[in-house]
């Protein structure tokens, strides 16, 4: 049985750019780094994101299903609760991080922004009051 995620893998054109990004932009720790991969945590361990090249990945499974030649749309992206969303828009733009949406405010109160790295993969730092309160109350609704 799956029993913990380890790691977000993202695949990337250039891995070392994109690392570099996440270390030095998001502050995240690199724990490994090769030509094709590397695995960066929050804290000092995972769960954490690994950026894989799509070279390297195209030669672990069918090229076809990769498509590392074709620039593709983002439809997937990570978002990720913290305690101040203006306060955190503020610091990483500082830090040269491109938004694509300033914070901004959804109806229910949630504060969020959209924020890419150098490759397009976009993130969602958001912030509301509910969300503690969900985490703390999780339950599968598939077991009702």
């Amino acid at each position: 049985m799956i029993d913990h995620v380890n790691a977000y893998a993202l695949t990337v054109r250039d891995v070392k750019v994109c690392a570099e990004f996440y270390r030095d932009k998001l502050g995240m720790h690199l724990q490994e780094m090769s030509e094709n991969f590397a695995y960066l945590t929050f804290a000092k361990k995972g769960p954490g994101v690994a950026l894989v090249s799509a070279t390297g990945l195209s030669q672990e499974i069918p090229k076809d299903r990769v498509r590392p030649d074709e620039s593709l749309t983002q439809r997937n992206y990570f978002a990720v609760f913290l305690e101040d969303a203006d306060q955190e828009y503020e610091s990483l733009r500082a830090k040269g991080v491109r938004f694509l949406q300033p914070p901004a405010t959804r109806p229910d109160g949630q504060r969020f922004a959209f924020f890419e790295d150098p490759e397009g993969n976009l993130w969602e730092p958001e912030q509301g009051p509910f969300l503690r309160a969900t985490i703390d109350h999780l339950t599968d609704p598939l077991a009702r």
